[in-house]
């Protein structure tokens, strides 16, 4: 073998297999030249010297190679390039030569219908591919062969034949084939099927086929044209052909349906499918009409033109189709109606400067727009082309190239439309907002031309128009002389004032010269005794506070802290941590936040950028501060502190001096220090006061850390202000509950009896006397007997007032109920006098719940109320029941005419207690509101988030009736059954409640509907239509199975006490106010009656107060336990709590609840709502202009909250890249200036000088010590109201559970790892509400050594979730990172984990919850629930899910940052008996329904083995 060198030239992956084919064979690769970046990857992998082919690529070839190889290239190759390759070239074509020669070759073979095609490798001589053969493959076309599938064997080919030629170029002399030319056929590159690919019909349907298949490019890049047919007014592309049997009239459509098709051909019929506009949008074949025309020779002619006339230009169009950059009109609506023109005069002296105008108007300073020409487009070519205008430059320059960009637009003023098809990157594509032209561009909203401004009024309004239109004046009077474009007016007088001075009249007097420290000196004077802050046990008042940190203030000055000196603050969340910041201060220092839990790195960093002479620290954290030299103060061991004195230090300082340098992530890599001073936060507390509440007795929970600015409020206001400040630990301060927080909320409970039948004589009737004693004794509020009639199930209550007497003379205090009265069964005045009895035995006592009844049998009694009259009769018996229990005579029939009874006894009470007894139907609801009734309900047949919608329904019926829901009654009737156990009381529980089950026919279907593995009937699709009857004795068993589970689980009082607690404070959230527990359903009454011991503890407990467990500081605990009224928070912690029920509980007691640091969404604010009637703010504001900036009091109805206003002294500014103002509604970005900005970076000049500009736009009297403005970075639109919506950030900066980061310094820190090459980081949102930063990377490194590593530098919210491994970054067309084009991260299980499979049942389960939260698809036993990608938001939601969704009520949070490995999780919550343990015995009825249980579930086991062949 010879071994040689070449330059490799090509584009595609064929490329890079033939260039390992060389290097493995001994080759030498002296230059790569591509213009693909996966080859260009692969060549820089493989070391070789990688050429961009760009214009003069040849020029940087190495002086010389052996040979030139083109393999997967369609460029013509320079002479130069030639020239340097001693021995020539050769090249790759994808067809046999000379039979199809040039470009496309697969797609002309399929159209003339050959029987076969090839491949050719031939030397690069002569004309284009008329070298001689080297190598050449054939093979058969087959039938179904298409453009894409014939493409694809063609690189087989070329790989299985490269062997071949590498020899052939190995040898001494080249075996060389000369090319028969007189077979030659030359395809061009501006070649194109005849009338622009249109279908004809009159051809067979292999001609079709073959049409449709050629130009079948699958997903790929279709360099020619579509396969279309007319369907009478416009072009349909067909993706897929097939012929098929069938015969009609050429073009009769045979068949149609959602996905294609049949037509008839000339010959044969055709079926098509993939049907798509020529914008890519689908078709349905079922739209298109009965028959489809083929084209007559003039219409074929004329297609054939018009697709020639735009063949050249195509590439450029595409090019600029694909980098689009729109001139998009901010205040139009999406299409959704036909155009409608309409058009206000304009005066401009070209279309030039029209151009200039229209993108000055789009906010941008570069931007594309639509120009249109007059032409014909024969349906086939677009209305307008891109123009790229630049409206930046002196005038007569920026005329200039416009005028020249239009005129080349001018030359080809179409591209064709299914260009948007044919490149799969352009579906859909949109023209431009704006366009230019002499008339109006189909397509865009605003088109402006030299006298007109036309608009599509379906998406504009007149008074838009109108405006646009003014200010295209406004800038055409501007446009004079040499004048820049960029500074040319683009508002008129009237929105200048409205954009620029009318939103920042913020003025207002503030004591400017005030510091931080001496603002909470002030409010130690006016309120010394009171608490000023909180720390779990510790407490200390104003002056307490204020000497601690006077004595801490004497010994820092000691040590050389004075105005202007930078204090290292590295505390825990304690007191010392407000100490240590206020003696900082009170010393003349700003203090400089090192939180302890960030990584050493960078506290160092700090330490060392700061130069601070002094960290202030505790003794528990010096042993882990990283080297320095600076002077060290413990505030909890230093013995200066006690000697020092505790009086107010006069150190100096002014408010011109710094208050506090806080780091913010820096974009090179390395953090930047933000320097506010005193007067900056002066003015942000005289903003505050106007904003948030601040009344005496307020209490605020301070959660966030020191390191993050809005910290400042939560402090150092709140102190100024005579709050009492609540501060959480490092450990609690994102804890949203610890377990369950008893709300202060009581909850009646009474006694319910339904029928059960215990036998003859007294014994009948011993549960119910018995237990009406024991209510009586132990605090419970009512006991309730039904009424029945004619059924086993009920028997023993034929009359409630009878039973209900029999209560009445063996109790003393509680309440004796009717559940219910059916009303419509007898006459009211019956019903009235026999609880007249009862009201008098029980002293006032007595009440009845009314039901209409609904046991068509029952109304033998009174047979005109049956149904459906029997809802009418009861709402007139309530009526009458109630007057005649006041004494008012109330007439009722007679057989002669009517008679006015007035009943006897007298009742004591003077209005009766009355429920309205509703099964679940929400009128029945609104019409016990409407009559000021009470209302009694269960929960068979609806769930618990069902009644607490119909609780709304009701409490809105009271109020409009004018009654206080406060003074009404909810009862729920919950089947119950508490003992010490929670799977004992299901073995106790469960054969009654079958039993029951089985009974009630309704609620058997509708379980069996919701049965996973009940097999629907068909053409059912209601459960009320089953006919149980069809259902096997196994199906049955299932069935009420699963019903039976699913209604211990989620409808009754089941369980242990805690079991049961937590149900009552579930049923207390929504608004019930009594649980009546219905006891006699089928279980002995003795186990009754041992069970009410248990449930009095329920009552007990459910009734003691609210008040949290002594060691619970979580957020719930401290919120409830201190009556907090002001909570700070990011919108993703307040997801985290609303998704806690115990922190949601607490939640609905603050008054005021302030969101910020993350754009805030209305959805999340609606399920705020829900829970509390809270005051929500809204706030906005960088560290750079000083906390919050703008405030906004939340209302409803906006898709994402907007950022409100500016606060006092404070300028808002909507500016252009160029400082300009936009017009209101136009996108632009944010500048802030006023009082607030902030002295700039700490040691960076350059960079504040970049950020902090002068502010050219205000007026006197604003900021006297010299006005500035900084730059935000984000994104925002000034509204009509004055409000600003916020629409994103302008560059890569993110906003991640409130802490603001620079991506660009996470990548930097990724790089700076070894095996890394290139680093992107993204803030992804895969999932709503799931917000995690994603970095994707090119290189060797793994995820594993990673994500530690970042960690030992980054603090924990600035580590990625997820690391995503790429071979190549997808680029953009002017060659950056296409960051959209990114792929959604695919969570791996760990890589360091052996999988292990969930070895149990509570295993399996929990696998399955940490799989659908995290989504990941596989969750093994050893897997750790945070390596997983899991945070705390998402550990909130898995929480939830598991204590819901299995009924893990022993599950609290802290148990996944305690087990987060699923194993350990399961072994913690496995309440079953461990091997070796004694199991109590259980009693004679428990032991029977284990027997039961037992057999059964034995039975049900061997059933499924058999079904499924596991039993031998």
């Amino acid at each position: 073998m010879n071994p040689f060198s070449c330059f490799l030239i090509g584009n595609e992956s064929l490329t890079q297999q033939c260039g390992e084919m060389l290097l493995a064979r001994g080759h030498r690769i002296s230059a790569l030249v591509t213009r693909h970046p996966e080859v260009a990857s692969w060549g820089t992998k493989r070391g070789l010297a990688v050429i961009e082919q760009k214009k003069g690529w040849e020029a940087e070839l190495p002086a010389q190679a052996d040979w030139l190889l083109s393999v997967a290239n369609l460029s013509l190759i320079p002479d130069a390039a030639l020239g340097k390759s001693r021995s020539g070239g050769v090249n790759f074509h994808d067809g046999p030569l000379p039979r199809h020669a040039g470009l496309n070759a697969p797609v002309w073979a399929i159209l003339q219908g050959e029987a076969e095609h090839g491949i050719s490798w031939h030397l690069i001589e002569g004309g284009v591919d008329e070298g001689d053969i080297l190598v050449d493959r054939r093979f058969a076309i087959l039938p179904t062969d298409t453009a894409l599938t014939l493409n694809t064997r063609c690189f087989e080919a070329a790989m299985d034949s490269f062997s071949e030629v590498m020899a052939a170029l190995e040898a001494e002399t080249l075996a060389r084939r000369p090319q028969d030319f007189s077979q030659r056929s030359l395809h061009l590159r501006a070649d194109r099927p005849s009338a622009a690919g249109r279908i004809d019909f009159t051809r067979s349907a292999g001609d079709v086929s073959a049409l449709v298949r050629a130009l079948d490019h699958g997903t790929y890049w279709n360099p020619l044209t579509t396969a279309k047919l007319w369907d009478g007014k416009r072009y349909v592309v067909v993706g897929e052909a097939e012929v098929v049997a069938g015969s009609g009239v050429p073009g009769q459509v045979l068949s149609a349906d959602e996905h294609g098709v049949t037509v008839a051909c000339g010959v044969g019929a055709v079926r098509l499918s993939r049907l798509t506009c020529q914008k890519g949008f689908p078709v349905s074949g079922s739209a298109l009409p009965v028959t489809l025309a083929s084209a007559s020779p003039a219409e074929a002619a004329a297609l054939t033109e018009a697709l020639s006339r735009v063949v050249e230009a195509e590439p450029r169009h595409r090019k600029a189709l694909l980098s689009l950059d729109p001139a998009g009109v901010s205040a139009a609506k999406v299409a959704g109606a036909p155009a409608l023109w309409q058009s206000v005069p304009v005066a401009l002296p070209s279309l030039a400067l029209a151009a200039l105008a229209a993108v000055r108007l789009s906010g941008k300073p570069v931007a594309d727009l639509a120009y249109g020409a007059a032409h014909a487009t024969e349906g086939v070519l677009s209305d307008w082309v891109p123009v790229r205008v630049i409206a930046e430059g002196a005038l007569p320059e920026a005329l200039a190239r416009t005028d020249a960009a239009l005129a080349e637009a001018d030359k080809v003023p179409a591209f064709a439309i299914d260009l948007l098809a044919r490149d799969r990157r352009l579906f859909g594509l949109e023209a431009p907002g704006f366009g230019v032209g002499l008339h109006a561009v189909p397509g865009t909203v605003v088109t402006l031309s030299p006298t007109a401004l036309f608009y599509d009024a379906s998406r504009l309004s007149a008074a838009e128009a109108e405006a646009l239109a003014a200010r295209v004046d406004a800038f055409a009077a501007a446009a004079t002389g040499d004048a820049r474009v960029e500074n040319l007016a683009i508002l008129t007088a009237a929105e200048l004032e409205a954009a620029i001075h009318a939103p920042n009249r913020t003025q207002k007097p503030y004591d400017s010269a005030q510091c931080v420290h001496q603002a909470f000196e002030a409010q130690v004077a006016r309120t010394p005794d009171a608490v000023a802050v909180v720390f779990e046990g510790e407490a200390l008042s104003y002056a307490q506070l204020n000497a601690r940190a006077n004595r801490a203030a004497h010994v820092l000055a000691g040590m050389g802290v004075k105005p202007g000196t930078l204090v290292g603050l590295h505390t825990r969340r304690s007191l010392d941590l407000l100490v240590g910041a206020l003696a900082i201060q009170k010393a003349g220092g700003a203090y400089v936040p090192m939180d302890p839990a960030y990584p050493a790195d960078r506290t160092a960093l700090f330490i060392e950028d700061s130069a601070c002479p002094v960290v202030v620290t505790q003794s528990a954290l010096v042993g882990a501060l990283p080297a320095h030299s600076a002077q060290v103060l413990c505030l909890d061991t230093d013995g200066r502190l006690a000697a020092a004195p505790d009086s107010n230090l006069q150190s100096g300082v002014s408010s011109a001096d710094l208050a506090y340098m806080i780091y913010t992530s820096g974009s090179t890599g390395r953090p930047k220090g933000v320097m506010v001073e005193h007067r900056n936060v002066a003015n942000f507390f005289a903003g505050m006061d106007d904003r948030i509440d601040h009344a005496a007795g307020s209490v605020w929970l301070a959660v966030t850390s020191l390191s993050f600015d809005i910290s400042v409020l939560e402090l150092f206001w709140t102190l100024a202000r005579g709050f009492k400040l609540v501060l959480t630990s490092d450990e609690n301060r994102a804890l949203v509950s610890n377990g369950r927080i008893g709300s202060a909320k009581g909850m009646e409970f009474s006694l319910y009896y339904w029928g059960n039948d215990d036998g003859a004589g007294p014994k009948k009737y011993e549960l119910l006397l018995n237990g009406a004693r024991f209510a009586d004794e132990h605090g419970f509020c009512a006991v309730w007997t039904p009424e029945r009639h004619f059924h086993a199930f009920g028997g023993p209550y034929p009359n409630p007032s009878v039973t209900g007497a029999a209560v009445a003379a063996v109790t003393k205090k509680i309440g004796v109920r009717a559940g219910s009265v059916v009303l419509p069964l007898h006459h009211p005045a019956r019903v009235a006098e026999d609880w007249a009895v009862i009201d008098n035995l029980t002293n006032g006592r007595a009440g009845l719940a009314i039901a209409s009844g609904w046991q068509p049998d029952d109304f033998v009694l009174r047979p005109e109320n049956t149904p459906p009259n029997n809802k009418t009769a009861m709402m007139q018996g309530i009526d009458q029941l109630r007057r005649m229990w006041r004494g008012e005579t109330v007439d009722f029939p007679t057989k002669t005419g009517t008679f006015g009874v007035v009943t006897q006894p007298r009742p004591v009470s003077k209005e009766i207690e009355l429920w309205v007894t509703t099964a679940g139907n929400p009128a029945t609801w609104r019409e016990a509101g409407e009559i000021g009734a009470n209302v009694l309900t269960h929960l068979l047949g609806q769930s618990i988030e069902e009644v607490a919608g119909k609780i709304s329904i009701y409490h809105d019926a009271l109020r409009k009736a004018g009654h206080d829901p406060a003074n009404h009654k909810v009862t729920l009737m919950l089947h119950t059954y508490v003992c010490r156990d929670r799977e004992q009381a299901r073995r106790v529980a469960e054969k009654p409640m079958k039993d029951y089950l089985s009974a009630a026919v309704g609620l058997v279907k509708q379980y069996a509907w919701a049965f996973p593995a009940f097999k629907k009937p068909q053409g059912i699709d209601n459960p009320m239509d089953i006919d149980l009857r069809s259902l096997s004795a196994e199906e049955n068993e299932a069935i009420l199975d699963f019903a039976f589970q699913r209604y211990f689980e989620d409808s009754g009082l089941f369980g242990t006490v805690e079991d049961a607690l937590d149900r009552v404070e579930s049923l207390k959230r929504i608004g019930v106010t009594e649980v009546a527990c219905l006891i006699d359903y089928g279980i002995a009454p003795e186990v009754v009656m041992e069970g009410l011991y248990p449930l009095a503890e329920v009552l007990r407990r459910a009734n003691a107060g609210g008040q949290p467990a002594e060691d619970d500081y979580s957020i719930a605990a401290q919120v409830i336990r201190h009556g907090v009224t002001h909570l700070q928070c990011t919108p993703s912690m307040a997801r985290m709590i609303l998704m806690n029920d115990e922190a949601q509980m607490a939640l609905s007691g603050v008054k005021t609840l302030m969101l910020g640091g993350e754009a805030l969404p209305g959805a999340f604010v609606r399920d705020l709502r829900k829970v509390t009637g809270a005051r929500v703010l809204n706030m906005y504001g960088p560290t750079e202009t000083t906390i919050w900036s703008t405030v906004e009091e939340v209302g409803d109805g906006e898709g994402v909250v907007n950022i409100g206003t500016a606060i006092a002294n404070t300028q808002v500014y909507v500016l252009d890249d160029r400082q300009q103002p936009v017009p209101p509604g136009v996108p632009g970005e944010l500048w802030i200036g006023g009082d607030g900005v902030t002295r700039g970076y700490w040691q960076r000049p350059d960079l504040t000088a970049e950020r902090f500009l002068p502010d050219p736009f205000v007026r006197d009297g604003a900021c006297p010590w010299g006005a500035r403005m900084y730059r935000t970075g984000d994104l925002v639109k000034l509204r009509a109201d004055g409000k600003l919506d916020y629409l994103g950030r302008a560059d890569f900066q993110v906003k991640l559970r409130g802490y603001r980061i620079e991506l660009g310094e996470i990548e930097s820190r990724i790089e700076e790892q070894p095996g890394v090459r290139q680093a992107v980081v993204l803030a992804r949102e895969d999932q709503p509400g799931d917000l995690r930063l994603v970095a994707y990377f090119t290189g060797t490194a793994t995820e594993a050594a990673l994500k530690p590593a970042l960690a030992s530098v980054l603090p924990e919210h600035m580590v990625p979730a997820h690391f995503v491994r790429l071979e190549v970054f997808p680029l953009t067309p002017n060659r950056k990172v296409d960051r959209k084009a990114l792929p959604a991260p695919q969570v791996q299980v760990q890589a360091d984990v052996e999988h292990v499979a969930p070895e149990t049942d509570l295993q399996s389960q929990i696998a399955a919850v940490w799989s659908r939260v995290l989504g990941v698809p596989k969750v093994g036993a050893k897997d750790n629930f945070f390596a997983l990608g899991g945070h705390s938001l998402l550990a909130v939601q898995a929480h939830r899910e598991l204590r819901d969704g299995l009924g893990l009520k022993k599950l609290s949070i802290t148990d996944i940052f305690r087990f987060p490995v699923l194993s350990a999780l399961a072994a913690h919550l496995d309440d079953g008996p461990k091997a070796g343990a004694a199991a109590p015995a259980p009693g004679p009825m428990a032991s029977a329904t284990n027997g039961r249980a037992d057999a059964r579930a034995d039975a049900m086991a061997r059933r499924r083995a058999m079904r499924t062949g596991q039993d031998a």
